[in-house]
């Protein structure tokens, strides 16, 4: 296996920590909204209009698939630091062969070959996809 670089290594660490910071931001913001939708709801819908409440409670709950996906992202990217950190920064989880650094630099979480996550896909297609 072809080890990375240093300079490859702080590539994908860099591309990691932005998105890590981006993701927070994001979170951050998601959750604000959320407050200042449910504080404005209760302060100014009549209770008997039924549609915006369900309006509310569907862009309530499409905020939170959105936040649970950032969260997931956030731990991805946990897990591949510490890989980093590991040393085993292009080794596939599955296998154990190379990832590639291309792989890597278009996608900093991966933790699969291309191989191993297209097998991982078909077997786990439809395990932990949330729906509304």
């Amino acid at each position: 296996m072809t080890q990375l670089t240093r300079k490859e290594i702080e590539s994908i660490e860099n591309k990691l920590h932005e998105r890590q910071q981006d993701l927070l931001e994001e979170v951050r913001d998601e959750l604000d909204e959320r407050e200042n939708q449910s504080f404005a709801a209760m302060m100014g819908n009549d209770p008997g209009d039924n549609c915006d409440f369900s309006l509310a409670d569907l862009l309530a709950d499409l905020n939170i698939v959105r936040v649970y996906r950032q969260i997931n992202e956030l731990r991805e990217i946990e897990r591949k630091l510490a890989q980093i950190k590991k040393g085993s920064a292009n080794e596939c989880i599955n296998c154990g062969k190379e990832i590639g650094l291309q792989r890597l630099l278009a996608y900093p979480i991966a933790m699969r070959c291309v191989s191993c996550q297209e097998r991982h896909e078909q077997m786990y297609v439809h395990e932990g996809h949330p729906s509304l």
